[in-house]
């Protein structure tokens, strides 16, 4: 649908003609225009006219007995109709002498009324927004041979449509009027395809050529060559004068020799296109079928329909980094259907396919990074339960499993056991004893996060934990020895949730270097930690369970803590299946103490001296 929508609304975008007049470049590329067969000529007043010598001292305004001479010498060569892109708004008859009042030049247009009032049907004059013919003028021609030669523009200033208005013998413009007169059969709007820069292609003739070749009969051969079965049009060339920017500014030039031009040669090419060679390039793209016009209706919703959906597809399949080639073919693919539009006379706004496949792609593309994003949060939520979350999202963003092995970290290992589970075990029916154990253990697990702590595993009724492994904790030591206090703390809620008030817990750490990583095949694996430092963590919870205390740490466990924790050495000796003495502490506070005995009473009888400081419970 966003495809749909912005493909859509890519018609008739400010951009798009610009486009188009490059296709029109591509097309012209390919195919090689058709010079001699073209059905208008334009005769012009150009500059080498204007500084001939039988021209140069004539006023412009004082030129209708030359435009008749010459008009009449085309139509005598064969020409099908005239069209005079010039105004005539002065008669040289209304012209005084400012001294005496004569009218000096009374007569000096009446070459010209005769030669229009002879042509009516075939001779057509101009008149634009500000400017009419001379009455003198529109009489002798009448009301049908004064035309509009204006023309509209699209909606970034580029001439290239026209609109005709029927029936066309009728119609208030020029170029309706030449083409009735051609017997033309054009009904609808049509945007005239060029095939080179007008300037350079369009048959054409200074004014001056026409008139020193109706002089002889040689050049009068050549004038008929030049003016039979065309429509003729007269117009001014002289630079920066009625001049519009046309679709053929981008297309190439044609050699002199190629294009049918007179003796005089042609005006230097202005970087605008001139009136007079627009109307003859409109009139000439529809006496020659070389225009195309809008496209049936509902071609281009189709068309933005079905690059839409291919757009969308390839947003949803293809892997990210390959969409952008895909977008860039289907461009491609869109600005050659226009293309190909074009050679069939159909003009297919070139941007909604386009933009309808890239806009769909896009929107396709975010909403499937979006779903992934939303499906990869939910695994890591899910498996999180399983696997440490910060393995989850390395596997989620890497997309394959870790390799087997891993590093040396610095970890503290836990070790969290239920007291008297077995006991428990056997007068409670099996699923009471699943209650009581998971309730526990969801307790317990909620203060081991909070800590920053990751839970390695469960082995019956004892939890794993670690800290600083896979996550880094900046210090692993106090963040273990907190969690255990927090727990023990806990013990009065644990209880009461399940509703076994014998329940007990003993806690024991030990921190030093484990091997971190996945452990097992490529068929089955799992993230753990290995070493010394878990066994002796294990050995720890001995000493915890013959001293009666709920926790245990080792030496290296308390080396981490800060001065403020009220620690307690209770043991010194050699751990089952060490080689060396190590040192076992506790928290000097009385929750720590199985037996409700106070720290003090206990430190003697450990033959032990408290330290105690101030400890934050």
């Amino acid at each position: 649908m966003a495809g749909l929508v912005v493909g859509l609304s890519a018609n008739k975008a400010i951009w798009e003609g610009w486009v188009t007049d490059r296709l029109f470049q591509i097309r012209a590329n390919f195919i090689e225009p058709e010079l001699t067969s073209s059905p208008v000529a334009v005769v012009g007043l150009d500059q080498a006219s204007l500084d001939s010598e039988r021209l140069s001292r004539i006023p412009r305004v004082l030129m209708t007995p030359v435009m008749a001479e010459a008009g009449q010498a085309v139509l005598d060569a064969g020409a099908t109709a005239l069209g005079f892109d010039f105004v005539f708004a002065y008669s040289a008859d209304s012209f005084v002498d400012p001294s005496t009042g004569e009218a000096r030049l009374s007569g000096f247009d009446r070459p010209f009324q005769s030669f229009a009032y002879r042509n009516r049907g075939k001779v057509f004059i101009a008149h634009t927004e500000i400017g009419v013919p001379h009455r003198s003028f529109t009489a002798a021609i009448g009301a049908g041979g004064v035309r509009s030669v204006i023309v509209s523009t699209d909606n970034d200033g580029i001439v290239r449509k026209h609109v005709p208005q029927l029936p066309l013998n009728d119609s208030p413009h020029l170029i309706d009027a030449l083409l009735g007169a051609a017997g033309a059969d054009v009904s609808e709007a049509f945007v005239s395809i060029p095939g080179s820069r007008l300037a350079t292609s369009l048959p054409y003739m200074s004014l001056i050529d026409v008139l020193t070749l109706s002089q002889s009969e040689e050049g009068r051969a050549r004038l008929k060559e030049f003016s039979k079965g065309r429509i003729v049009l007269f117009g001014g060339l002289l630079p920066f004068e009625d001049e519009h920017l046309y679709s053929d500014r981008f297309l190439p030039h044609v050699s002199p020799e190629a294009a049918d031009t007179g003796p005089g040669g042609r005006p230097r090419v202005q970087p605008q296109t001139a009136g007079v060679f627009i109307l003859a390039d409109v009139i000439g793209a529809a006496l020659s079928d070389r225009y195309a016009v809008a496209p049936p209706r509902g071609l281009l919703t189709a068309l933005a329909i079905g690059f839409a959906i291919a757009g969308a597809v390839a947003g949803l399949f293809f892997p990210l980094m390959v969409l952008p080639v895909i977008a860039v073919l289907g461009v491609l693919a869109g600005l050659g259907l226009s293309l190909a539009g074009l050679e069939a006379g159909i003009l297919i706004a070139p941007g909604v396919a386009p933009v309808s496949c890239v806009m769909a792609m896009v929107a396709a593309a975010v909403g499937k990074v979006s779903i992934l994003q939303r499906r990869q949060r939910s695994l890591v939520r899910l498996f999180g339960h399983y696997l440490a979350p910060d393995v989850i999202k390395h596997m989620a963003t890497s997309e394959q499993l870790p390799e087997l092995g891993g590093d040396t970290r610095h970890v503290v290992v836990a070790f969290i056991d239920i007291v008297g589970f077995t006991k428990m075990s056997e007068k409670l029916p099996d699923r009471d004893v699943v209650r009581v154990v998971n309730a526990c253990f969801d307790r317990i697990g909620q203060t081991i996060t909070k800590h920053q702590g990751y839970i390695d595993k469960y082995i019956g009724d004892a939890i794993m934990a670690v800290w600083n492994a896979p996550n880094t904790v900046d210090n692993p030591e106090k963040a273990a020895v907190d969690a255990a206090h927090e727990i023990i703390g806990s013990l009065d809620e644990i209880r009461q949730i399940t509703g076994e008030a014998g329940l007990d817990l003993r806690i024991a750490l030990n921190a030093g270097p484990v091997l971190v990583g996945d452990i097992g095949g490529e068929h089955r694996r799992s993230f753990t930690v290995m070493g010394t430092t878990v066994n002796t963590a294990s050995r720890v919870e001995s000493v915890a369970k013959d001293k009666k205390v709920r926790l245990a740490l080792s030496q290296s466990v308390a080396d981490g803590l800060p001065k403020r924790y009220p620690l307690l050495e209770i043991w010194t000796g050699q751990l089952r299946g060490l080689s060396t003495d190590i040192s076992v502490f506790t928290l000097d506070v009385p929750e720590i103490y199985m037996e409700k005995e106070t720290g003090e009473d206990n430190a003697e009888s450990t033959g032990q001296k408290s330290n105690l400081v101030e400890f934050p419970r």
